[in-house]
């Protein structure tokens, strides 16, 4: 019987492979070169066709015992469940013949998609979604992401433009859905890129020619929410975490030493709440002060971090009994800080900052950085970001900055030209003490003199 933790140990190879199991002939567990992990239910139809219904990624809302019962349930009926309709037959057909003929890598759908005979109907944008989100949100975008798409694709491309030929869509149809939702116009923005997404892999695919019809869509402007620490808010944060530290287990704002933990380091370094989260002992280059995260939003990244930062990470490993495993921060019971959430809430309500979300603390390190000088570059290093373009949303802050040092130049000279410098500041001359002696300031100085020379 195939199990939770044969599951879990599954590692993932440069090629996907799957695993099946002996109490269930039939279900079948999908092992992708990312590391997901999806079910399928295998099954050969009334007409004798072998077919394979995509139960879903594992994960929280999907385990393994409740793949194995849906997969019973799948093979026992010996056709897809009602709520999936006639295109994810189809597919599961192509599916089929595909694993028939070879274990293709992960990049040949293109290659192994047959086009449908002259005299079927054309394909919709619903059925072509279905291959999409299976072969390429499945396999390539992370989990995170991977909801977004799928709530974007369920919640408003689909029931706008689901039931129209994909070949038939063109820019002004996407242009007319996208000015449908400009009273949200963050949906709106989300739903053109996971449509222009969706055209792109068609196009790649070989299943459209031409060019995507989303590029000439242009994007709602988003208003920008940013909210960055003051210094003083950054004081009433620390008195919060240090007072909740000293609260008793059980007692009336007690926050955990991992939850503390877990917000200085966010605090610290500007990560993503998700890299923390899942920092494991495995990833700290104790050496070079360095984070070696196996994997991040924008992929597999290294993160130099400061002396505070492994002085952190060195108390919480002294306390944990130095381990070279496990996740740095977790709950109590050892799993991942679903809680932190949850945490930050009580904090920034004790804090007096009700509405500092937890990435406005990412925000406020890239705008303490570009404040005391740090180039956008370094701070688009420093937060990992990809794209220069998204660091580009610190540049009002830099131009500050910089319009400041300008006037403060400016002035300089303009004073100097008119007369209006101040004298230059004498060094102070020695002072008697009352034994007619120097001070130690003039002494220093005189020996400081007298080593340069």
């Amino acid at each position: 019987m195939l199990t939770s933790a044969q599951v879990r140990d599954a590692k993932p190879r440069a090629t996907r492979y799957e695993l099946t199991c002996d109490a269930v002939p039939g279900f079948i567990i999908r092992v992708l070169p990312t590391g997901k992990k999806v079910a399928f239910a295998r099954f050969r139809d009334e007409d004798g066709m072998d077919r394979r219904h995509r139960l879903g990624l594992l994960g929280p809302d999907l385990t393994v015992d409740e793949a194995r019962r849906q997969a019973v349930l799948v093979i026992a009926q010996r056709r897809v469940p009602a709520v999936a309709d006639a295109p994810a037959r189809a597919h599961d057909r192509s599916v089929g013949a595909r694993s028939r003929a070879s274990q293709a890598p992960t990049d040949a759908p293109a290659q192994v998609e047959h086009a449908p005979p002259s005299d079927s109907k054309p394909l919709t944008l619903r059925q072509f979604a279905l291959r999409f989100d299976q072969e390429h949100i499945d396999m390539r975008v992370k989990p995170g992401t991977a909801k977004n798409y799928r709530y974007s694709l369920a919640r408003y491309v689909l029931p706008a433009l689901g039931d129209r030929p994909l070949a038939g869509i063109t820019t002004a149809d996407i242009q007319r859905f996208h000015n449908s939702l400009h009273e949200i116009p963050c949906a709106a923005n989300n739903a053109r890129c996971v449509l222009s997404a969706l055209f792109s892999k068609a196009l790649k695919w070989g299943v459209l020619t031409g060019t995507n019809p989303v590029a000439d869509v242009e994007r709602f402007e988003e208003r920008s929410v940013e909210r960055f620490l003051t210094p003083d808010e950054r004081r009433a944060l620390e008195r919060v975490l240090v007072a909740a530290a000293q609260i008793p287990l059980g007692k009336k704002g007690h926050i955990g030493p991992d939850g503390i933990a877990a917000i200085r380091l966010l605090v610290l370094t500007g990560m993503r709440r998700d890299e923390i989260r899942d920092l494991r002992w495995e990833h700290v280059d104790w050496r070079r002060s360095m984070l070696r995260l196996a994997d991040s939003k924008t992929g597999k990244r290294d993160v130099i971090v400061s002396d505070e930062v492994m002085e952190l990470l060195g108390r919480l490993a002294q306390t944990k009994g130095n381990p070279r495993q496990g996740l740095v921060v977790c709950s109590r019971q050892g799993n991942k800080l679903y809680s932190l959430g949850n945490t930050w809430g009580i904090v920034r309500r004790l804090a007096g900052i009700p509405d500092v979300r937890l990435h406005d603390l990412r925000h406020s390190v890239a705008s303490d950085a570009i404040m005391n000088g740090v180039p956008l570059e370094v701070v688009g290093k420093m937060l990992g970001h990809r794209n220069y373009r998204t660091t580009q949303r610190y540049a009002h802050i830099a131009d500050q900055v910089l319009r400041e040092a300008v006037n403060l130049t400016s002035r300089t000279i303009v004073d100097a030209a008119s007369g209006k410098t101040k004298p230059a500041r004498q060094k102070p001359s020695s002072t008697p003490t009352r034994r007619g002696r120097s001070v130690g300031r003039h002494r220093s100085s005189g020996a400081s003199r007298s080593r340069n020379s």
